[in-house]
C-alpha cells in the first residue's frame, strides 16, 4: 500500500516492515489519522473488488468476508476512542473518582491491547490466509506503548519521590492507577524495547532499508528521552522494593492476585531498566547491589522458595554487575569484590538462585568471582608472587580474646622480621584473605543470625574452583604438556590453606560454644566438605609430593583432629542429616588424601560412620567402604579390624553399640570388599588375623552383643580365605585350634536349647568345617576317619568341649525317628499340592534358635562328608562288600543330614518371611532357611531323593514368583528371590540331572495350581520354564507334560473370557503356548501313544487362538510357534500315521467357511500364514517327500491339495481386503504372499493362480505409490522378495521390465528415507542372479533413468553394488564391464558431497569402501576401474602411489602366470591402456614404475613364453615411457649381467619403436 502526501513516522515505517500496514503515532490526532484510514480503506476496497471480479466465491464465503470486514471496523473505532479519551484525559488537570475510573478503564483496555494477540485466521476463497484485525492494521501496539510510556513513567516517578519521602517506605495511600501505572510500564517495555532490539539486531545482520535504522533510533531516543540516568537512580530502587514488598503494603482494595501482579510488572520493568543502567562497576556494587541485598535481607520469605518475580530481580542485578566487569580497572575489581561489603552480598543473592535454573543462571556467580578475582593476566600473578603462597598456616582455635592477641603479636613481630630481611612482598590479592577473616570471625560469627558467615560460606567453593582452575588452565598453555606441575599444585594447597582457615577456626571454636546457630554450622561444615573436595579433585595434596618439613601433612593433620572432635561432640551427633553428611564427607575426602589423618583416630571415625549409615545418603557407606578398601591395598586390613574392636572398648559394650557396628554388615559392598582384602591377604598374616579373632571371641564371651559381632565378622574371615597347596596344612590346624579355643568357649553352656552361645558356637563350627574340608583336598595321605571327622569329635576324657559330631548326629536320628518326620516326609508333598499350593509350617521339635545353625552345621558335614566318600571310593576295591563299606555309611550319614536339613526348612513355611531372632541381631540363622540348601545344591543332590528335589523346586518357584510383588517384598523374599535368580543364571544348576528331571513336572503342577488365586504367581513360574533348556525331558514324559500344558492352557483360556485383568492371563497363555513349541519340538513321541491328544490340542489352539481374545500380536505369535510345531510333529509321524496331518488340515479348514469367497479374520489370516510359511520352509528344505505306505501319497500331494482348497475358499476376501489400501491389511498381504509363494514352486503351475499373482502385483504398485503406512509397506516388500525367490514364475505372470521398475522405485522409496531394505535388497539381487543379458540391460537401464528423476548417489551406488556382487555368468560381467566407468564416477561423489551431518558423512564413506571391495573382488573388472581412476581422479591419486602401483603389480603378476586359454591377449590389451594412462603424469610416477619393470625383467630371467613376452611388450614400453634417465640408469644397476643380457633387446626395440626422438 503506497503513502502519498504526508511523510511517514515511525509506526508506520515499522508497520511497512513487518509487512502489515501501520499507522501514524499518538503524535497525529485522531482527525487525520482517520482521514488516512479512508484513504486506506477506499484502496483496499478497490482492490477487494478487483479481487472479486476475477475470482469465483460462493454467497456464504461473501457473507463471511461482510461480517470480517464489519468486525474490523468495530475494533478499529473503539481503540481509536479509547485514544482520544486518553489524550484528552491526559491534558485535562481536572479530575473526580468518577473520570478516575472512567481513566482506569481507558487504561485497562489499553493495556489489555497490548498484551493480547491480535492475530487471526481467515479464509478467503477457499484458502487459508493470515489476516490481522483492523486494530492491529491501522493502531499498531507500538503506537499505543509510545502514548502509555511517558505517563507510566511520570507516575511511578511520583510515586517514587513519596516513598523516598516517607521514613517506613509505606504505600498504604496507593489508589488503583498506580497499579495500572506498572502494568502500562511493563508492557510498553515489552513493546518498544522488543522493537528496538530487533530492529538493531536485524540492521546489523542483512542491511535493513534505512527507514528500519529510523525507527530504531526513534525508538532508542524515546527510551532515552524517558529514562535519564536521574530517573533510573530513582525508578530502579523503587521497582526492586516493589518487588520485594509484603501484600500488607499493598492498597487495602487490592486481592493478592493483584498484589503479585503489581510485584510482577515491578519486577519486568526492573529487569528492562537495569539493562539501561549506565554507572560504573563501583557503583553499582555500592548502591544497585546494597539496595538488592538490603531487600532480601528485610523480606523474611524462604529463600528455598522465592517467587520467580524476586529470583528475576536478583539475576538482572548480576548480569548487570558481571557486563560492567568487563571495563573495571582490574586492581579496582579485585579489590570490590573481595571486600568484605561485597562478598556476602554476592553469597546471599547466589542463594536466592533456584538450583533448577539454567546453566547461565548458574555460573553467573561463578563467572563474577572468577573474573573479578583470578584475571589470568592481571591477578593471578599476585597469587604467585604473595608471602602468604610461601608459608603455610597453622590452625589454631583462640580460646580467649588474649590468646588470639598474643597470636596476633606473634604474627606482627615474625612478620617485621621477615621484612627487614626483605624476603616478602605486599600484594593487593592478600585483602581476599583478610576479607575473608572478618567476615568469618568468631566476632561476625556471633553477631545476629550470622547470615554473613553463611553468605561468605556460601561462596568459598567456587573461590577455590575458580583458583584451582585458573592455575590448571595456565598450565594447559605452558610448554610442559599441560600437566600441573609440583609447584601449581603446592601454590593450590596453600591457597586453600589460607582461604579456609577462618573457617576452620570460626567451626572449630564454636563447637566450645553455647548457644550456636546450626545453619552457620552447615554452611561451614559444607564449606569445608567442598573445599576439600576439590583439593582432592584437583591433586592439590599428594602424599608423594615434596614436603620436607611436613608442614602440608600438619595443616591436613590439625583439620582432621578438628573433625573428628567434631564428631566426639555429642550435641553435634544430634543434629541434622545434612551437617552430619558434610561431616563424612570431609572425613572420606581425607581418608583418599592421606589416610595417615585418621589412622590413629579409625576407631572413632568407624564407629560414627556406622551411626549414619541408617541415613537415605550414600555417604556413610561410601566413607566405609574406602576405609575397607584403602586398608586393603595397602594389605593393613588388620588395623581396621582393630578399629572396630576399639569401637566397643571406647563405648559402653551394650546392645545399641552392637547394632550400630552391625550397620557394617548390611553394607554388601563393604562386606565385599573385606571378603576381597581376605582373599589377598598374604599367608603370612593370616594366622595373626586368625589369633586376632580368636582372642576377640574369647576375650568377649560374656558380653553378647560384642560377641555375636565378632563371631560374624570371623564368619566373614573364614569363609574367604582361599585355601591353596602352600597355606592347606596351616589352615587345619589353624580350624583345629578354633574348635579348642573359641568352639569351646563358645559351646560350654549348660542350657543348650536356649544359649545364644550356642548358636553362634554351631554357625562358626559349620563355617570351620567348610574350611577344614576345603583345606584336606590340597593334603596328601589324608585318613578319612583319623583327620576328616576329627575336627567336630571329642576326647572322651575333655569334658569342656561339647562333642558337635555326637550331638548332630543325636539331634538328626531323634528327628528321624520320630512320628512327626515319618508322617511330613509321606503327606508333606500331597499336603501341600491338596491345599493349592500353601505352604504349612512343620514342628521339628528343636529349638528355634538353634534350627538355622544346625541346618548349616548339617549341610557343611555333608560337604565334608562328599569329600570323604570320593577318597573312600579310590581306596575300596571292587570285591569288598558295599553294605559294610566305609563309603555306605558315610553315603547313609549323608542322607540322613540331607533329611534333617530339609525337615529344619520345613518348619517355616514355604515363601514365608523370615523371621528374627529374639536377641535381634542380624546373625546368618535370623535369615531364610531355604537359601543354605539353595547354596549347597550341588552338594546334597547327590544324596538327595526325588521327594528333595521337588520339595527344592516348590520353594525354587514360590521364591522366584512372589519377590517383588506388593504383598510380600520383605528383606528375607528379597534375599530368596536374589539366590533363585543366581541359580538360574549359572550353568551348574541345569547340569544337575536330579533337579532338571522333576523341573517342568513341578513347575506346571506349581503354576496349575496357582492359576485359580495368584495369576502373577502362575505367570512368572511359565516364564521361567518358557526359557528354561528341555532337552532333559524323555520320551516317556512327553504326553504328559503335553497333557498337563494343555489343561493348564484350556483353563487359563476360559479364565481369560471372564477376568477383568486380560493382560496378566494372556501373560499365562503366550508362556504355556511358548512351552508347547518348545516341548512339541523335542518331543519323541512312543509308539501307540494317544493321538486324540494332539486333535484337541489342534482343535483348541486353533479355535481359542482365532476368537477376539487373540488380537495381541505376542499373543498370537506363541500361538502360531505352538500350532506350526504342531504341523511338524504331524509331518515327522506321517509315514506310521497319516491321521496326524490329516486331523490337522480338517481342524485347519474349520476356521476357514464353506464358500469361495469367505472373509476372514486378521487373527485367522495370521494362524493361516504361520501354516503356510511353515510347509514353505519344509517345502525348501525337501522335507514334504516322506510317503505313507498306506496310501502312497506324499506329504507334499497332501499339502498342496489342502494349501489349494485354502487358495480358492479365502483368495476373494483377501484380495478385496487388500484392494482396500488400508494397513489392517497387513495380515492379509503376507497370507496371500506365502499363499502364492507355497503355489510358485509346484512343479504344475495353476493358471488361475498366475493370474492372480499378476492381479495382486498391481494392486501392490498402487498400494506402494499411495504412501501407506510403515507395516504396509513392510508387507509389500515382503510380498515382492517372496515372488523374487522364483524369477521364472514371477516373469511369467508380470513384465520383467515392470518388476525391475517396481522393486527399483520401493528401494528408492526407502533409500530416500533412510530405512534399510533387507527384504528388497534380497529380492534385487535374487532377480539379478537368476536373469539373462536381457534382465540385467533392463535393470541397469531402469537404474539409469532413476539418475534422471534425480535420485540420489546413494541410492545409485547401493544399488549397483548389490548388482556386482549378484552377477556369475560370463556375460554378465562383460555387459556390466562398460558400466563400471559410469557408476564409479557416481560412487566418488559421495565422497565430494558436503553434509552437516557427521553420521551421514561416514556412511557415506562405509558405503564408497564396500563398493570398491565388491569391485576389487571381480577380477574381469580391475583394470576397468584402475583406468577409470587414473583417468578422471588422477591428482587425488597423487597422494597415494603406493596403493595404486601395488595394485598394478598383482595384475602384472596375475597376467604373468595367464595362458592364452584364459584370456590372455583381451587382459594384456587392458593392461596396457592402462599404462598408457600413466605417461601424461610421468612426473609424479616415474619413480613407482621401476618396480613394475623389475618385476617384468625377473619374470624373463626364470622364463617366459614368447606369447606372454609378445603380449605384454605394449605394456612395457608404456612403462619405460614413464621413466626419466634417471629411472633407466637405476633400473640398469639393480639388474645383475643375465639380466640386463635379456632386457637390453626389448629395450632397444622401445627406443626404436615406441620412443619418440622429436622428430616428424
Amino acid at each position: 500500500m503506497t503513502m502519498t502526501g504526508k511523510r511517514r513516522t515511525r509506526s508506520s515505517h515499522a508497520a511497512a516492515t513487518d509487512k502489515s500496514p501501520k499507522v501514524n503515532t499518538a503524535t497525529k490526532t485522531p482527525k487525520s489519522a482517520s482521514k488516512r484510514r479512508k484513504k486506506k480503506q477506499q484502496h483496499e476496497d478497490n482492490e477487494t473488488s478487483s479481487f472479486h471480479a476475477d475470482a469465483i466465491i460462493t454467497t456464504s464465503e461473501s457473507k463471511q468476508t461482510k461480517e470480517a470486514t464489519a468486525t474490523k471496523a468495530s475494533n478499529h473505532n473503539e481503540i481509536v476512542s479509547y485514544i482520544t479519551k486518553f489524550v484528552s484525559a491526559t491534558k485535562s488537570s481536572s479530575s473526580s473518582e468518577k473520570k478516575s475510573t472512567d481513566f482506569s478503564s481507558v487504561i485497562s483496555y489499553l493495556i489489555l491491547f497490548l498484551q493480547k494477540d491480535t492475530t487471526t485466521t481467515a479464509a478467503v476463497n477457499g484458502k487459508d490466509e493470515q489476516q490481522t484485525s483492523l486494530a492491529a492494521m491501522y493502531i499498531t501496539k507500538e503506537d499505543v506503548a509510545t502514548l502509555l510510556l511517558p505517563w507510566s513513567v511520570g507516575r511511578l516517578m511520583r510515586l517514587a519521590a513519596a516513598s523516598s519521602s516517607n521514613d517506613d517506605n509505606s504505600t498504604d495511600d496507593v489508589d488503583a492507577l498506580d497499579g495500572l501505572a506498572w502494568a502500562a510500564l511493563t508492557s510498553s517495555l515489552d513493546i518498544v524495547a522488543a522493537a528496538t532490539t530487533s530492529s538493531t539486531t536485524a540492521a546489523a545482520a542483512a542491511a535493513e532499508e534505512s527507514s528500519t535504522l529510523q525507527v530504531s533510533t526513534s525508538n532508542e531516543t524515546l527510551l532515552s528521552s524517558c529514562f535519564p540516568q536521574s530517573t533510573l537512580n530513582r525508578l530502579v530502587p523503587y521497582a526492586g522494593r516493589i518487588a520485594f514488598s509484603s501484600s500488607h503494603h499493598q492498597p487495602p482494595s487490592s486481592s493478592n492476585n493483584e498484589t503479585h501482579n503489581i510485584q510482577t510488572s515491578a519486577s519486568t520493568t526492573f529487569v528492562h531498566l537495569v539493562q539501561r543502567y549506565k554507572s560504573s562497576f563501583d557503583v553499582v556494587c555500592k548502591t544497585l547491589l546494597s539496595d538488592v541485598d538490603s531487600l532480601l535481607s528485610n523480606n523474611q520469605t524462604d529463600t528455598t522458595t522465592r517467587p520467580p518475580h524476586q529470583v528475576a530481580v536478583v539475576q538482572a542485578t548480576l548480569e548487570k554487575i558481571h557486563k560492567l566487569m568487563e571495563n573495571a580497572n582490574p586492581k579496582r575489581l579485585f579489590t570490590i569484590v573481595g571486600s568484605t561489603d561485597v562478598l556476602p552480598r554476592l553469597g546471599r543473592l547466589s542463594m536466592v538462585l533456584p538450583s533448577s535454573s539454567s546453566d547461565h543462571d548458574e555460573k553467573l556467580i561463578q563467572n563474577i568471582l572468577w573474573d573479578g578475582l583470578f584475571h589470568p593476566v592481571h591477578h593471578m600473578d599476585g597469587f604467585r608472587t604473595m608471602s602468604d603462597m610461601k608459608v603455610v598456616p597453622k590452625v589454631e582455635v583462640a580460646a580467649a580474646a588474649e590468646a588470639a592477641t598474643v597470636e596476633k603479636d606473634g604474627e606482627k613481630k615474625a612478620k617485621k622480621d621477615e621484612d627487614k630481611k626483605g624476603g616478602s612482598k605486599t600484594c593487593f590479592q592478600a585483602g581476599l584473605f583478610q576479607s575473608v577473616k572478618t567476615l568469618l570471625s568468631s566476632v561476625t560469627a556471633s553477631v545476629e543470625d550470622g547470615s554473613g558467615v553463611i553468605a561468605t560460606a556460601k561462596l568459598l567453593p567456587g573461590i577455590v574452583h575458580g583458583f584451582f582452575e585458573r592455575v590448571r588452565e595456565h598450565a594447559t598453555q605452558s610448554k610442559n604438556g599441560g600437566s600441573i606441575t609440583e609447584a601449581d599444585a603446592k601454590l593450590q594447597f596453600r591457597f586453600w590453606c589460607h582461604l579456609i582457615l577462618p573457617v576452620l577456626e570460626a567451626l572449630f571454636s564454636k563447637k566450645h560454644q553455647n548457644g550456636n546457630n546450626e545453619d552457620v554450622d552447615n554452611a561451614l561444615m559444607d564449606a569445608v566438605s567442598q573445599t576439600l573436595g576439590l583439593v582432592l579433585q584437583y591433586d592439590a595434596y599428594l602424599p608423594s609430593y615434596n614436603d620436607p618439613e611436613e608442614e602440608h601433612l600438619a595443616y591436613l593433620q590439625s583439620v582432621a583432629d578438628g573433625l573428628v572432635r567434631c564428631v566426639h561432640d555429642s550435641n553435634y551427633i544430634t543434629k541434622s542429616d545434612h551437617e552430619n553428611y558434610a561431616l563424612v564427607t570431609s572425613l572420606c575426602n581425607l581418608i583418599l588424601l592421606n589416610h595417615r589423618l585418621l589412622h590413629g583416630k579409625l576407631s572413632t571415625v568407624t564407629y560414627y560412620t556406622c551411626s549414619c549409615l541408617p541415613q537415605k545418603n550414600q555417604e556413610p557407606n561410601k566413607l566405609l567402604f574406602t576405609i575397607v578398601k584403602t586398608y586393603r591395598e595397602l594389605r593393613a586390613i588388620g588395623d581396621f579390624l582393630t578399629a572396630t574392636r576399639e569401637a566397643f572398648t571406647k563405648t559402653a559394650a551394650s546392645q545399641e553399640s552392637a547394632d550400630t557396628m552391625n550397620n557394617i554388615l548390611l553394607c554388601n559392598n563393604v562386606v565385599d570388599s573385606l571378603a576381597l582384602a581376605y582373599q589377598s591377604c598374604p599367608s603370612g598374616q593370616l594366622q595373626e588375623m586368625w589369633n586376632f579373632f580368636g582372642g576377640w571371641i574369647v576375650d568377649s564371651i560374656s558380653t553378647t552383643p560384642e560377641l555375636s559381632f565378632a563371631v560374624q565378622m570371623f564368619i566373614i574371615f573364614v569363609k574367604s580365605i582361599r585355601s591353596d597347596k602352600q597355606n592347606s596344612l596351616g589352615l587345619r590346624g589353624l580350624c583345629e585350634f578354633s574348635m579348642n579355643s573359641s568352639i569351646a568357649k563358645l559351646l560350654d553352656s549348660s542350657d543348650i536349647e536356649s544359649s545364644i552361645h550356642m548358636r553362634l558356637g554351631f554357625d562358626l563350627c559349620g563355617w570351620l568345617v567348610e574350611l577344614h574340608s576345603r583345606s584336606c583336598f590340597w593334603v596328601d595321605n589324608v585318613s578319612v576317619d583319623g583327620e576328616s571327622s576329627f575336627l567336630l569329635t571329642a576326647n572322651k576324657d575333655d569334658k569342656s568341649r561339647l562333642n558337635v559330631l555326637s550331638y548332630l548326629h543325636n539331634t538328626a536320628e531323634t528327628a528321624a525317628a520320630s512320628a512327626g518326620f515319618s508322617l511330613w516326609k509321606k503327606s508333606f508333598l500331597g499336603a501341600y499340592w491338596q491345599s493349592g499350593g500353601v505352604g504349612t509350617e512343620v514342628d521339628i521339635g528343636v529349638h528355634t534358635s538353634l534350627r538355622g545353625s544346625l541346618q548349616r552345621l548339617a549341610l557343611h558335614r555333608i560337604h565334608q562328608l562328599h569329600s570323604m566318600i570320593y577318597y573312600c571310593n579310590l581306596e575300596e576295591s571292587d570285591e569288598q562288600d558295599s553294605k559294610d563299606s566305609q563309603s555306605t555309611v558315610l553315603t547313609r550319614e549323608a542322607k540322613m543330614l540331607v533329611d534333617f536339613s530339609f525337615y529344619i526348612a520345613c518348619s517355616e513355611a514355604i515363601g514365608a518371611a523370615g523371621s528374627e531372632t529374639e536377641e535381634g541381631d542380624l546373625a546368618l540363622s535370623s535369615a531364610s532357611l531355604w537359601i543354605p540348601i539353595a547354596q549347597s545344591l550341588p552338594i546334597w543332590s547327590h544324596y538327595s531323593e526325588h521327594f528333595h528335589s521337588e520339595l527344592f523346586l516348590i520353594w525354587f518357584y514360590t521364591s522366584i514368583s512372589s519377590a517383588n510383588s506388593s504383598r510380600n517384598c520383605s528383606h528375607t523374599s528379597r534375599r530368596e528371590y536374589a539366590t533363585s535368580i543366581a541359580l538360574t543364571r549359572d550353568a551348574s544348576f541345569y547340569d544337575n540331572d536330579k533337579i532338571m528331571t522333576p523341573l517342568m513336572h513341578v513347575g506346571v503342577k506349581f503354576a496349575t495350581h496357582k492359576s485359580n488365586d495368584d495369576v502373577e504367581a502362575s505367570s512368572k513360574a511359565l516364564s521361567f520354564i518358557s526359557s528354561a533348556p528341555v532337552e532333559f525331558i524323555e520320551s516317556s514324559d512327553s504326553t504328559k507334560i503335553l497333557a498337563k500344558i494343555l489343561d493348564l492352557d484350556v483353563h487359563t483360556t476360559a479364565t481369560l473370557r471372564q477376568s477383568q485383568n486380560d493382560q496378566l492371563v494372556k501373560q499365562v497363555l503366550c508362556s504355556t503356548r511358548s512351552i508347547l513349541a518348545r516341548v512339541l519340538s523335542v518331543a519323541m513321541l512312543p509308539s501307540g501313544f494317544d493321538t486324540s491328544l494332539f486333535a484337541k490340542m489342534t482343535h483348541h489352539l486353533l479355535s481359542s487362538s482365532s476368537d477376539d481374545i487373540g488380537c495381541d500380536m505376542i499373543y498370537l505369535s506363541a500361538s502360531s510357534d505352538a500350532i506350526n510345531e504342531c504341523l511338524s510333529l504331524c509331518i515327522d509321524y506321517y509315514e506310521k500315521d497319516d491321521t496326524l496331518l490329516q486331523d490337522f488340515f480338517s481342524q485347519l479348514s474349520n476356521l476357514i467357511g464353506d464358500g469361495p469367497s469367505s472373509e476372514i479374520s486378521s487373527s485367522k489370516a495370521f494362524l493361516l500364514r504361520g501354516v503356510i510359511r511353515k510347509l514353505n520352509a519344509l517345502n525348501r528344505h525337501h522335507s514334504l517327500a516322506k510317503r505313507n505306505a498306506t496310501n502312497s501319497k506324499s506329504v507334499y500331494d497332501v499339502c498342496t491339495e489342502k494349501v489349494l482348497t485354502i487358495y480358492e475358499r479365502t483368495w476373494r476376501g483377501l484380495f478385496r481386503k487388500i484392494s482396500k489400501v488400508h494397513s489392517s491389511a497387513c495380515v492379509e498381504l503376507l497370507l496371500a504372499s506365502e499363499l502364492l509363494s507355497f503355489h510358485a514352486n509346484c512343479a504344475v503351475k495353476n493358471a488361475v493362480v498366475k493370474e492372480s499373482t499378476a492381479e495382486l502385483f498391481e494392486t501392490v504398485a498402487k498400494i506402494q505409490d499411495s504412501s501407506p503406512e510403515a507395516e504396509m509397506i513392510t508387507a509389500c516388500n515382503y510380498f515382492l522378495s517372496v515372488m523374487a525367490a522364483v524369477p521364472d514364475y514371477l516373469f511369467e505372470c508380470v513384465a520383467q521390465e515392470k518388476v525391475f521398475e517396481q522393486i527399483l522405485g520401493a528401494m528408492s522409496s526407502s533409500s530416500s528415507s533412510q530405512t534399510a531394505t533387507p527384504l528388497l535388497d534380497a529380492a534385487f539381487c535374487s532377480l539379478i542372479r537368476h536373469t539373462d543379458i536381457d534382465g540385467l540391460n533392463t535393470a541397469t537401464t531402469a537404474l539409469i533413468k532413476g539418475k534422471s528423476k534425480r535420485q540420489s548417489s546413494v541410492f545409485l551406488v547401493k544399488t549397483f553394488r548389490l548388482i556386482i556382487s549378484s552377477i556369475k555368468s560370463q556375460e554378465q560381467q562383460k555387459y556390466i564391464a562398460g558400466h563400471c566407468e559410469h557408476f564409479l564416477l557416481i560412487s566418488m561423489d559421495l565422497l565430494r558431497e558436503k553434509s552437516s551431518d557427521v553420521h551421514q558423512t561416514q556412511q557415506n564413506v562405509i558405503l564408497f569402501s564396500r563398493m570398491m571391495t565388491t569391485l576389487l573382488a571381480k577380477k574381469e573388472l580391475l583394470v576397468l576401474i584402475v583406468s577409470a581412476l587414473i583417468a578422471h581422479y588422477s591428482k587425488q591419486l597423487y597422494g597415494c602411489p603406493s596403493p595404486l602401483f601395488g595394485l598394478l603389480l598383482s595384475l602384472l603378476s596375475h597376467l604373468l602366470h595367464t595362458n592364452a586359454r584364459k584370456g590372455l591377449s583381451e587382459k594384456a590389451l587392458e593392461y596396457s591402456k592402462l599404462c598408457e594412462l600413466l605417461i601424461p603424469h610421468k612426473d609424479i610416477f616415474k619413480k613407482h614404475v621401476v618396480g613394475l619393470i623389475l618385476c617384468y625383467i625377473k619374470a624373463l630371467s626364470e622364463g617366459m613364453s614368447p606369447i606372454t613376452k609378445k603380449k605384454l611388450m605394449p605394456s612395457v614400453y608404456a612403462l619405460l615411457d614413464v621413466c626419466s634417465d634417471f629411472e633407466t640408469r637405476q633400473i640398469n644397476a639393480m639388474i645383475d649381467v643375465p639380466s640386463k643380457t635379456l632386457f637390453a633387446p626389448v629395450f632397444k626395440s622401445y627406443q626404436k619403436f615406441y620412443q619418440y626422438h622429436g622428430q616428424a
